[in-house]
């Protein structure tokens, strides 16, 4: 007698829910659908199976636990020698091998302090005209030539500066070049992590040869 009304509460349970909300056999505690060899209750079992897996599913998409980039990445063109930054604050240093007759190679830094940076960008193309003097006795602040683009949706200054370089030989020592006929490529990139400061100085030739590899540089920022 308990069978037979187990049998009929679940009838009714399956004619009431239907194939969208119905309970399945094994949460009515009675027996599967494939014992009793009902084609009817296996249909609906089978449907609340589908649904279940449905809802447990995990929806498509990034892992949640992606890791984001924390600071910006530098490709070095093909040639350029990667070194151990002389000072913590370089993120990069690089040598750019001499060409024809010149008598040094041609260094890149990249320096980049978080998102303090190292105050207005003024501040960085003033320290950068310092590094060089004129010998007609000109400023070479008025002589520093800017541009401005974006990269990857982030703002950036580049400078281009002439003349006899007198630049620290080490960050922090008193020794300094005096080397005329020397350049300065300079950029100043603003970033989300905070501004990075990309700096190509050598001789004129070299660096005019080297050009091509700091656009290409700056360019790998962005991929």
């Amino acid at each position: 007698m308990r069978t037979c009304c187990a049998l009929f509460t679940l009838s009714a349970l399956l004619a009431c829910g239907g194939s969208e909300g119905g309970a399945s056999s094994e949460e009515l505690g009675v027996a599967s659908p494939d014992q009793m060899a009902a084609p009817a209750l296996s249909g609906a079992a089978e449907s609340v199976r589908a649904a279940s897996s449905a809802s447990s599913a995990k929806p498509a998409g990034d892992p949640p636990h992606a890791v984001r980039p924390s600071e910006l990445a530098f490709t070095l063109p093909d040639g350029w020698v990667e070194e151990t930054p002389a000072v913590p604050m370089r993120k990069l240093q690089a040598r750019v091998p001499r060409v024809g007759d010149d008598a040094h190679d041609a260094e890149l830094s990249v320096l980049w302090r978080g998102a303090v940076g190292m105050g207005p960008l003024e501040a960085q193309l003033t320290r950068w005209s310092q590094q060089f003097t004129q010998t007609d006795g000109a400023s070479s602040r008025e002589r520093l030539k800017l541009t401005n683009r974006t990269l990857g949706g982030r703002a950036v200054t580049e400078a281009e500066l002439e003349g006899t370089c007198v630049a620290e030989r080490v960050p922090g020592a008193s020794e300094r070049w005096n080397e005329p006929d020397w350049k300065l490529l300079g950029a100043v990139i603003e970033s989300e992590f905070g501004p990075y400061y990309v700096r190509l100085v050598g001789p004129r030739a070299t660096v005019d040869a080297a050009a091509s590899g700091f656009r290409a540089l700056l360019e790998s920022t962005a991929r």
